[in-house]
């Protein structure tokens, strides 16, 4: 009798016990409901939010001369973003990217900006991957209200001083410079470096070469620059310029087609000058084009690392999804990974703005400081209130032509020592 009177209470008590915790559950997902609901009757149309979507704008040239990279780098950017879209949005929001080619032109890209600042306004802009346009639109963007989250190219205009409107998302200049004339220095064992910068006639090539001359000075060494047109069909004066002045080893700066042409013909006038392209230049086209010999002779330096080069959980996700979609060839490129780490970059940007984002709250949110890790896809990306320069630690890469996919040269702590 004890016993079943002591045993109905426990009984009762477990049942008591249930439905309160079902009645917290119901009451925490009816919340977290409500919480959904309130975020996505937010809206402020002018920073391009709405109760469904966040705008948000890129500005790269989709049909000009350097959209052979900019185009893989927009495609990165929409499939991270369609992937976030797909799992859920930002705080029940999609990312709805728009696109605005600017041709490679200065002038067009005012236009684009002026568009996405007014006409059909965005959150924040990544891309600007023109240096011209950077250099013109420079003071309008540091005075305005639109951030620039995640730049395709780094300018002194844009990066120098730091702005809270500007972040970087792409490979630094200085520290790809640093990387490229420290890492040959020191593994072709040479006391006074002679370095040949072979560029495109551009602002940035120009920055460039300055890093370069500045990096091969504080070892002893020299530097010199030999330009072409964007749209070359034919170097061989360069390569005229390069036997000149026999330099230890080479860097190019430009488009895929830069590199392309200046391997096959150092190749023809039997030129085996180890070379490094910058990290745009990180694409399988470049090596399939100029083949095992001359690519022998030619590597690149990255602050990111190409999809299926190695296992990292950053790497996986990337090649998986890019294969789920039917870009499976584009994995390898560079640009293609730049992309995708930029949208990363910019969906925890807007993350951290809270259920309300405004284009102020975004500004003031990463100006606080943030970090992104991308799961080995790169070294992790600190951003600080006073540093916004974005990837800053990078590593070498090569072609196995046999394996045929690309092999890294170290791991990215290996030349945290270049940058520092």
């Amino acid at each position: 009798m004890n016993a079943t009177s002591n045993s109905a209470p426990s009984a009762a008590n477990a049942a008591s016990t249930r439905v309160a915790s079902s009645t917290r559950t119901v009451a925490s997902a009816l919340m977290l409901a409500g919480m959904a609901l309130a975020a996505s009757a937010f809206e402020a149309p002018g920073d391009g939010v709405y109760n469904d979507r966040i705008d948000w704008g890129v500005m790269m040239d989709l049909s000009g001369p350097t959209s052979a990279s900019q185009a893989i780098w927009v495609n990165g950017f929409l499939d991270y973003m369609r992937r976030t879209t797909e799992s859920g949005g930002i705080n029940g929001r999609r990312i709805n990217v728009l696109a605005e080619d600017s041709r490679y032109n200065a002038a067009q890209d005012k236009v684009n900006y002026e568009k996405l600042v007014t006409q059909t306004p965005v959150l924040g802009i990544s891309g600007l991957g023109t240096a011209g346009a950077q250099v013109a639109l420079a003071p309008t963007i540091r005075s305005g209200k639109v951030p620039i989250v995640g730049t395709y190219t780094s300018t002194k205009a844009l990066s120098e001083p730091t702005s809270p409107m500007v972040y970087g998302g792409f490979c630094g200049y200085r520290e790809m410079a640093q990387t490229g004339v420290r890492y040959f220095t020191e593994n072709l064992k040479l006391k006074n470096p002679k370095v040949m910068v072979v560029s495109v006639e551009s602002a940035g090539g120009v920055e460039y070469a300055e890093f370069v001359a500045d990096a091969a000075k504080k070892l002893g060494g020299t530097s010199s620059i030999i330009t072409m047109k964007v749209t070359a069909a034919d170097v061989t004066p360069q390569v005229q310029a390069i036997i000149a002045a026999k330099p230890d080893f080479i860097t190019i700066y430009g488009v895929a087609n830069t590199a392309i042409l200046t391997m096959k013909a150092m190749q023809q006038y039997g030129l085996k000058i180890p070379t490094f392209g910058i990290s745009y230049l990180g694409a399988p086209n470049i090596f399939s084009s100029i083949g095992a010999e001359a690519g022998g002779n030619y590597t690149f330096v990255s602050c990111f690392t190409p999809g299926g080069a190695d296992n990292t959980p950053g790497n996986k996700e990337l090649s998986a999804y890019a294969d789920k979609i039917g870009r499976g060839g584009m994995k390898e490129d560079i640009n293609y990974v730049a992309g995708w780490t930029t949208a990363q970059m910019a969906a925890e940007a807007i993350a951290r703005a809270g259920a309300e984002p405004t284009r102020a709250k975004l500004m003031d949110t990463m100006n606080k400081g943030f970090t992104v890790d991308t799961k080995g896809l790169s070294a992790p990306i600190a951003f600080t209130k006073d540093d916004h320069i974005g990837p800053q630690v990078l590593k070498f890469f090569g072609y196995d032509y046999v394996a045929k996919k690309f092999k890294a040269y170290g791991e990215y702590d290996d030349y945290v020592k270049y940058t520092k």
